[in-house]
């Protein structure tokens, strides 16, 4: 048995892929220590973790249209995360000696975590929940939104070295890295050495409809999201979208065969007034409970979400928001497994495209060619076997196994 300490960073999106990892190395018969904050605690307690609660700064979503007045809190609050990042490494450091682990499984985003095994001198493990950033990758997506120029003027100032999956903590220092992704969606995959594992998909078969650990309503129609065609929409819950594109869907949807069940995120339903009778609406919902259900799928393009819509073989329409989530989405099309559809187009124009690609049979052969392919690949097996090798190679884990 080895001891591995987990720090997930606290947004959905982040901690779903680290509770499926945590859940294979408690199922070995491993210890597994989770370092997260209090409302993502006990979805790693529910599958066999040790967990210290600490406290992190909720991250809210970033709004479609920001204010003045938001860009100015988001500037102000750049020196809260700084002090935030030293705090917490502090504290665990601190909190180490209890722990004692033979490898650190680290976000790129908790850097806090990273710092702590440097100064304990334990390996550690850059998590990555979307695709790996290289500076081939950076520039490649400058150089297609911005030109030529702009892609050679950030690689001559160096300005890359910004973005968080390139410092140098977090590259350089790190003894492996676990990508969730597979090679389709891995953009300039031979810039990255061997160190870097391309493991995903990082997820958990539905288990049911429940989600105790993660705040999700249970009291949805789910014999009629079974029977009927239906359409599960998403749009994250970071970049997310407001209440005036789920009014829009929710309008563009009203009368037709679907039934449309919309997962609102930071944007309260009641924001959206009276729904159709064929559209239903909660904040959040267990989301591969939904989707496995549904015929197909409304999405931002996250990794994570990506990845489920190609396992559970849905045909996909895309709105991304994000620099990654426009990768992403752009690499489903080209995989021929989904439509992008800009956000600011009429309703009208999302139904199109759902009937484009539920009737399209090159889009189903697609899609189930690629299916079939990722139930091939057990991501959390795989990650698991990266970490137990690095355990047992490094010189210091015999003396801390237990």
């Amino acid at each position: 048995m080895t001891r591995y300490l987990l720090s997930p960073f606290p947004l959905h999106g982040h901690v779903t892929p680290m509770v499926a990892l945590a859940a294979e190395l408690a199922g070995r018969g491993h210890q597994v220590d989770v370092v997260i904050s209090a409302p993502f605690a006990e979805v790693f307690r529910e599958v066999g973790c040790t967990v210290t609660e600490v406290a992190i700064r909720p991250r809210g979503g970033v709004p479609e249209r920001p204010t003045l007045g938001h860009r100015l809190r988001r500037v102000r609050r750049i020196l809260d995360v700084f002090r935030e990042q030293r705090r917490l490494t502090r504290e665990l450091v601190e909190r180490w000696p209890a722990w004692d682990p033979a490898v650190v499984v680290a976000d790129i985003m908790a850097i806090w975590a990273i710092r702590a095994a440097e100064a304990a001198r334990v390996p550690f493990v850059s998590f990555y929940v979307t695709y790996a950033i290289s500076e081939d990758v950076l520039l490649d997506e400058v150089r297609l939104h911005l030109g030529p120029r702009a892609a050679t003027l950030v690689r001559l100032l160096r300005l890359a070295r910004i973005q968080p999956g390139l410092r140098r903590r977090v590259t350089a220092g790190a003894a492996k890295a676990l990508v969730n992704t597979v090679p389709e969606l891995q953009p300039a995959r031979a810039s990255f050495d061997e160190r870097f594992h391309f493991v995903g998909p990082l997820r958990r078969e539905p288990v049911g409809t429940g989600g105790s650990g993660a705040g999700y309503s249970n009291d949805l129609p789910w014999d009629r999201i079974e029977r009927e065609p239906s359409l599960y929409v998403s749009t994250g819950t970071m970049f997310t979208r407001g209440p005036e594109f789920f009014r829009k869907i929710a309008d563009a949807f009203a009368g037709t065969r679907w039934l449309v069940v919309l997962a609102t995120s930071h944007t309260d339903p009641a924001e959206l007034g009276r729904l159709p009778d064929n559209v239903i609406a909660r904040q959040y919902v267990p989301q591969s409970a939904v989707l496995e259900r549904c015929d197909a799928f409304l999405s931002h393009g996250g990794m994570n979400s990506a990845l489920e819509g190609i396992a559970l073989a849905k045909p996909m329409v895309l709105v991304p928001r994000a620099a990654d989530q426009r990768e992403i989405a752009r690499r489903l099309v080209a995989a021929g497994v989904g439509v992008s559809v800009p956000a600011e187009s009429e309703g009208a124009r999302f139904v199109a495209a759902l009937d484009e690609v539920t009737s399209d049979p090159a889009v189903r052969r697609a899609l189930d060619v690629l299916s079939a392919r990722m139930k091939e690949r057990n991501g959390p097996a795989a990650a698991a076997d990266v970490l137990e090798k690095l355990a047992l190679e490094d010189s210091g884990a015999v003396g801390r196994e237990r």
